[in-house]
């Protein structure tokens, strides 16, 4: 990990206007752990997706991030084992206190536990967690804490449903030029 605080935020600018585009999620991965990223096994993180803060993001085992999602890390971010996060997404841990007169940045760690589901264009919002096996509708925005095995959808998101609580899939291992 690059201790220099300049030198890190460059190699993250360098990494979402380059890196994010080389066709191997290999070569991604290496970057991304260059930057102090901690990712597991079989982590996929596809092309185009923007990650700042590498330094603030533990990735567990398979774990399949899709292509141009935004994962801003600058406040912490847990991924657990086996959760897709589907492509379009956004997992943001940053607002600002619009009453603040200096409208002041707020950083909120977010947590996504094993084999959660964010399916494409959802956006999670700072200071949640997503519980086990819980699935967030495509298109909706959490902004509060979702229950283990709930299906949420909606602006905001709301519960819709229940999910089979004896899950025990496993993520397959994304090819290599993917």
């Amino acid at each position: 990990m690059l201790k220099n605080k300049k030198i890190n935020w460059g190699m993250n600018i360098l990494g979402n206007i380059f890196v994010n585009k080389i066709p191997s999620r290999r070569i991604r991965i290496f970057y991304y752990k260059l930057l102090g990223a901690k990712l597991g096994k079989d982590v996929s993180i596809c092309r185009n997706t923007d990650l700042l803060a590498a330094n603030k993001l533990k990735i567990g085992n398979g774990v399949n991030i899709g292509w141009r999602c935004t994962i801003d890390a600058r406040g912490g971010i847990e991924i657990h084992n086996n959760v897709v996060i589907a492509s379009d997404s956004i997992v943001l841990t940053a607002d600002h206190d619009i009453n603040d007169k200096n409208f002041t940045a707020r950083y909120k760690p977010i947590v996504i536990k094993d084999r959660a589901w964010i399916c494409t264009r959802s956006t999670i919002l700072g200071g949640v967690t997503i519980g086990e096996g819980a699935v967030v509708a495509a298109g909706s925005v959490v902004t509060k804490d979702v229950n283990p095995y709930t299906i949420v959808g909606g602006i905001p998101a709301k519960t819709i449903g229940k999910r089979n609580e004896n899950l025990e899939y496993k993520i397959p291992k994304a090819p290599f030029l993917f």
